[in-house]
């Protein structure tokens, strides 16, 4: 009987492990289609011509400007020539282009059930991106983090640089999420031809993200 009462108890350990698993499972599927949505596979506007209307409607920047978007505790600094062209700062999304490059930097936040484990989601995407390099699909992939996720100000998460894509547009992507299980993509690009001369410019605006400053 003690038997018999020992085995059950296994198999209802194990039903609740299993059931776990799925749930985890189908959370971190939701998290790719996501970023599938944010990221993948969708080649960003282009650049508008410079004498057409659209090129001068935003307003551009006539020097460096640092903005805060305080709900997710994060500041960045876009460069003087740059304008808003979608969103705003302080919400969660935004998109910045140079309208006479094809470079452009976007800010998108999407807050996540409370059970998501982000932690995982981390390891597991990392690990994923690590392969990717070694198949040439990535130039680098590493671990970034920022403040505290543990005190709800700060992130952990993952930065990868693309190698040359098939939709023409070259990207660098910090991935990460807060204490409050808001999920982040912060994404600076250009198009492929013009990746190696606008790195270091996109480099200085992905390296101005902080958090809890």
């Amino acid at each position: 009987m003690r038997a018999k009462l020992t085995g059950c108890s296994l198999l209802a350990t194990f039903a609740v492990v299993l059931v776990y698993c799925a749930t985890a499972f189908a959370q971190l599927g939701f998290i790719q289609q996501g970023l599938d949505a944010v990221t993948a596979g969708k080649k960003p506007a282009a650049a508008p011509d410079a004498a057409s209307p659209a090129a001068s409607g935003g307003k551009v920047l006539t020097q460096d400007t640092t903005y805060t978007n305080a709900a997710r505790n994060l500041q960045f600094t876009i460069p003087a020539g740059w304008e808003i062209v979608e969103g705003s700062p302080d919400s969660e999304s935004v998109g910045f282009r140079n309208m006479k490059t094809t470079m452009g930097f976007s800010f998108h936040a999407e807050q996540m059930v409370p059970s998501f484990p982000r932690a995982s989601a981390v390891t597991a995407g990392l690990k994923q991106d690590q392969e990717r390099v070694t198949i040439k699909k990535l130039l680098s992939a590493k671990r970034r983090d920022d403040g505290d996720a543990k005190k709800k100000c700060g992130v952990i998460g993952w930065e990868i640089v693309e190698a040359p894509q098939k939709n023409d547009f070259q990207r660098i992507i910090w991935q990460c999420y807060d204490g409050q299980n808001f999920y982040m993509n912060i994404m600076a690009y250009s198009e492929n031809k013009d990746f190696a001369a606008s790195e270091a410019t996109l480099r200085k605006i992905m390296d101005s993200v902080k958090f809890c400053k």
